[in-house]
């Protein structure tokens, strides 16, 4: 018996390490607190949990949603905030990515981002890549601890599909995300569904 609860801990705590490594952190998470014959309880895992690596953050200033359309808008400003112990680097660039399930792009046409930030020295020009999907922002010097950068005066277009999403960061250039936004993008449906004093 002792062997089979030994056996279902070391699987719960694989479960939940796996769940932040894939998810991120803010997941609630499964955590033994009790004695013999006790059970695991939801919620009691309320912060960040290191797995190492340093932790970069994307942040939005808003949620923002589109209407189907082609028309470029504004993006909402963009804060990355680099962790205590630095990970964005000098030569690696910084990758805002949309993600593959969500049907719009960057505006390829605006070629010159604003930046603002701690970090306003130490990033240089922007590219697009992955059909427009990816915003490529060249980095010229190693952040520091908690730098900031902020990215505006760029836009999205072509929302083509409907449904909702977080933008992804990568800033080691290993083609996977790092972070997600803490705002959400949501395209539109073409019928909207109001209420009785709708248009």
């Amino acid at each position: 018996m002792d062997a089979d609860k030994r056996r279902y801990e070391e699987l719960v705590l694989a479960v939940t390490v796996a769940l932040f490594a894939a998810v991120g952190p803010g997941v609630q998470g499964a955590i033994y607190t009790g004695g013999p014959g006790d059970s695991y309880t939801m919620g009691d895992m309320t912060g960040d949990v290191g797995l190492g690596g340093a932790v970069v953050t994307l942040a939005s200033a808003a949620n923002q949603s589109f209407t189907r359309g082609y028309a470029p808008v504004a993006i909402s400003t963009i804060t990355i905030t680099d962790d205590a112990t630095p990970g964005i680097k000098n030569g690696t660039p910084i990758v805002v990515r949309i993600p593959p399930g969500l049907a719009m792009t960057w505006d390829e046409t605006d070629i010159a981002a604003t930046f603002g930030g701690t970090a306003l020295g130490k990033v240089g020009g922007i590219s697009y890549a992955g059909s427009n999907k990816q915003l490529v922002i060249a980095v010229t010097n190693d952040f520091a601890a908690n730098d900031t950068l902020t990215i505006s005066a760029l836009s999205f277009k072509d929302y083509l599909g409907s449904g909702s999403d977080r933008l992804e960061l990568d800033f080691d250039n290993d083609g996977e995300a790092d972070s997600q936004d803490d705002k959400t993008v949501t395209i539109l449906s073409a019928f909207h569904h109001g209420g009785m004093e709708d248009g």
